[in-house]
């Protein structure tokens, strides 16, 4: 929460609750349905070491109040003393952190609309120019620039969107809509209609999988959303020479697991644990595309978490990323769906996930 009280990030989970006991620090979440903040998995609070030393700092100093400014993940870490040998950790978003990580993304989104922008304008400035001149047209000079302002307009449309459906997550209305369908046939037709584009940026595109037909719960609109998301961030952040993408999916009683895995330029160690947070933008110096808002992995991350399931990423600097997405194996009460009905609107939804990559 800010210093007025307004939640800037939700969940009902935000309170650690940590003790010494036997000279063993033992920390455990705590459920308080009342208060909300950041989202934090309790594995990772065992082996964080900034809450261990905070608490221990809180107990051995006898000090009732204890911070830690953490401004890299722009949150404050706090601590009260309610016991001789208990202490409340809990996170804290400062106005000027928040707006710092603001500030970042309005600084980049500005940069991501006036490029596409220009290239819009110059085209048609030199269009009008002709006109103007009384010059004629040849069929390459209107393939170019129609190609152009073509091709930019999808580029604005995929930033409008990415915003639109981030926005809409946060404030709730996602409008998630599962339906029980074959996830099987429905990601192969994906990787085929997305081949020739893929194979245009001098890449292969592979589809594996270990059961030819799986009937689970799904959204349509949004599992495609996923998966053409991932394929183009693979393709962003291929090699020069030829690269390989490969979509596998395995499943078992519980879960089904959908793999993205590419042969690019991988991502640091550094950056990995940064990968899905909003309005965070890598800056890798060896990325072919350098453009990017920092919405579309968090955005896939949200997509993948309203079918109840998660997204993680490997990666191996300069050899391989893959990333992984792990979703219920289950059906809903709805009635099946025999046969996918092919978007007849997946072409255009292509040509906007591809439009910051030129091939």
């Amino acid at each position: 929460m800010d210093k007025y009280k307004n939640i800037l990030f939700e969940n009902p989970r935000p309170f650690i609750i940590a003790q010494l006991e036997n000279d063993r620090l033992i920390i455990n979440e705590t459920n308080i349905s009342h208060e909300k903040n950041i989202d934090i998995n309790l594995g990772d609070i065992k082996e964080n070491r900034e809450i261990k030393g905070l608490v221990k700092s809180t107990l051995e100093k006898n000090a009732d109040n204890i911070t830690i400014n953490n401004i890299k993940n722009k949150f404050n870490l706090k601590s009260k003393k309610i016991s001789k040998n208990e202490v409340i950790v809990w996170f804290d978003i400062e106005d000027n952190l928040y707006d710092l990580s603001k500030a970042n993304f309005l600084s980049n989104l500005t940069h991501e609309f006036k490029t596409p922008l220009n290239l819009i304008f110059s085209s048609v400035q030199l269009l009008n120019k002709k006109i103007e001149c009384n010059k004629e047209f040849s069929y390459d000079d209107m393939e170019k620039y129609l190609k152009i302002i073509n091709q930019n307009s999808y580029r604005i449309l995929k930033l409008v969107n990415n915003i639109s459906d981030d926005n809409r997550i946060d404030l709730g209305h996602s409008n998630y809509s599962p339906t029980n369908a074959n996830i099987i046939y429905f990601i192969e037709d994906i990787c085929e209609s997305i081949e020739p584009f893929v194979k245009s940026n001098n890449m292969n595109i592979v589809f594996d999988t270990d059961i030819e037909e799986l009937i689970i719960s799904f959204d349509m609109e949004k599992m495609e959303r996923i998966i053409l998301n991932l394929i183009s961030n693979a393709v962003k952040f291929r090699k020069e020479n030829k690269g390989k993408i490969i979509i596998s999916i395995t499943h078992n009683d519980e879960f089904v697991n959908i793999s993205v895995k590419d042969n690019g330029i991988g991502i640091s160690k550094n950056n990995i644990d940064k990968i899905f947070e909003k309005y965070v933008r890598l800056n890798d110096e060896r990325s072919i595309i350098k453009e990017g808002t920092g919405i579309g992995l968090s955005l896939v991350k949200s997509l993948v978490k309203l079918h109840d399931g998660e997204v993680t990423v490997d990666s191996e600097i300069g050899k391989w990323t893959e990333f992984n997405i792990k979703i219920p194996n289950r059906t809903s009460i709805k009635e099946s769906i025999d046969t996918y009905e092919k978007d007849l609107d997946r072409v255009e939804k292509i040509r906007i996930e591809f439009s910051d990559i030129y091939a």
